[in-house]
Order: C-alpha cells, then sequence, then structure tokens
C-alpha cells in the first residue's frame, strides 16, 4: 500500500496509443484546407491529368485507329464505335454527372447499337433505294462517333466551349437510340450537317475567352 499523507487525490495518467497519436481532433480538416488551398499543378490542364495518366493518351491511339479500320472494312461492326463514344463520354464526366447520366446513356447506346444491327434506315430511303455506303455516308458512320469520342477524350480538363458543344452532341447521338422506328437516322444525319458549324463557334468563343483573360491579366500588371 501507497502512503498519501496528504490526503490528496492522485493525479490521473494517460496512455496514449500509437495508433491514436495521428487522430487529433480537426485534422482532416485542417488537411483538406491546406490541400484545398494549394495551386493546381501545370499538369492539370493537359489532356487527362498529369504526366503518368497522359501515357494512356498514347495507348488509346492505337485502339482508336484500330476500331475506325475494323468498322470502315466491317460495316457490321459499326456499332462497337457507339460503345466507344459512351466509355470516352463517361470517362470524361464529372462523378456527379456520371452518376446520374451512366445508367440511361448505356441503356439507350445498347438500345442504339442494337437498331444500327437491324440494317433498317427508312428514313433514307430504304435499301432498296439507297446503297449501304451512301447510307452510312449520310449518316457519318463509321467516323461521326469516333470523331466525338476522341475530342471528349483529349479535350483538356477545364471547361471550354468547344468541349460542351461536343459533349452534347455525343448525349444526343447516344439519346437516339430511345426514338422509335429508326429515328436516330436523322439524328446522326442533322449532327453531321451542324458539326462544322459547332466546331467552328465553340473553337471561335474559345479563343476569344483566352484572349480576354491574357488581356486581363496584362492590364492587371
Amino acid at each position: 500500500m501507497i502512503n498519501n499523507p496528504s490526503n490528496q487525490p492522485f493525479e490521473p495518467f494517460q496512455v496514449q496509443s500509437n495508433l491514436l497519436k495521428g487522430a487529433t481532433p480537426g485534422g482532416s480538416e485542417r488537411q483538406g484546407a491546406g490541400e484545398a488551398g494549394k495551386p493546381q499543378p501545370a499538369w492539370y490542364n493537359r489532356p487527362l491529368g498529369g504526366p503518368d495518366i497522359g501515357v494512356v493518351r498514347w495507348l488509346a491511339l492505337p485502339v482508336f485507329a484500330l476500331v475506325y479500320w475494323a468498322a470502315q472494312q466491317r460495316p457490321d461492326l459499326q456499332p462497337l464505335t457507339i460503345f466507344v463514344l459512351l466509355a470516352c463520354l463517361l470517362f470524361r464526366m464529372e462523378a456527379r454527372d456520371r452518376q446520374l447520366a451512366s445508367v440511361p446513356l448505356t441503356l439507350a447506346a445498347f438500345r442504339l447499337a442494337y437498331q444500327m444491327t437491324l440494317g433498317s434506315r427508312p428514313l433514307l430511303g430504304g435499301p432498296a433505294v439507297r446503297s449501304a455506303q451512301m447510307s452510312d455516308s449520310l449518316m457519318g458512320l463509321p467516323w461521326l462517333p469516333l470523331f466525338l469520342a476522341i475530342c471528349i477524350f483529349y479535350l483538356p480538363r477545364k471547361a471550354t466551349v468547344t468541349g460542351k458543344i461536343m459533349s452534347i452532341g455525343a448525349i444526343c447521338m447516344l439519346i437516339s437510340g430511345l426514338l422509335p422506328g429508326g429515328g436516330y437516322v436523322a439524328i446522326f444525319a442533322m449532327a453531321q450537317y451542324t458539326l462544322f458549324v459547332g466546331v467552328v463557334a465553340g473553337l471561335i468563343a474559345d479563343h476569344t475567352s483566352s484572349a480576354n483573360g491574357d488581356r486581363s491579366i496584362h492590364a492587371a500588371r
């Protein structure tokens, strides 16, 4: 027994575990606030992000070329371009947008691919009136879905007018699979004939915005 002549209570003692040393209150909040205040690295605006992921950018080139060659040689493989477009669109979407749009876009893409395999294109006159090559040319197959997919895949992460136009066009093409009676044909043809105007308008808007930003920076200096 230990004598306590002063009849004072013993001071409590604490044993801190090694697992709890880093678990300080508010530590994660302070760390998150510190990371949020840090400037973005120089590679942030590059296509696909950092230099490690940039390797995927080069590896994807032969994949796109192979898909285009296969769809050009075998018309029955043209629905494959729809799934490439779907994959690129979902890959570049924000997490919240992907959660909202992934299911309807995927189902519409599968229905669109199924309609394309049927070979029924009544809005273009049917196989008895127009040849298969002429119908594909009017619809922009197989190059149009791959063009949108490649542009979406390689555009910078920062928001651009051109990127929004490409994404809207891709969404319209995928959702067209929900139209009955081969209605997707009209959407494909309309997308091909309006693509020129959309790309030109987007590039002009992005160039103007970039030029105005540079002028404001020089004026501030």
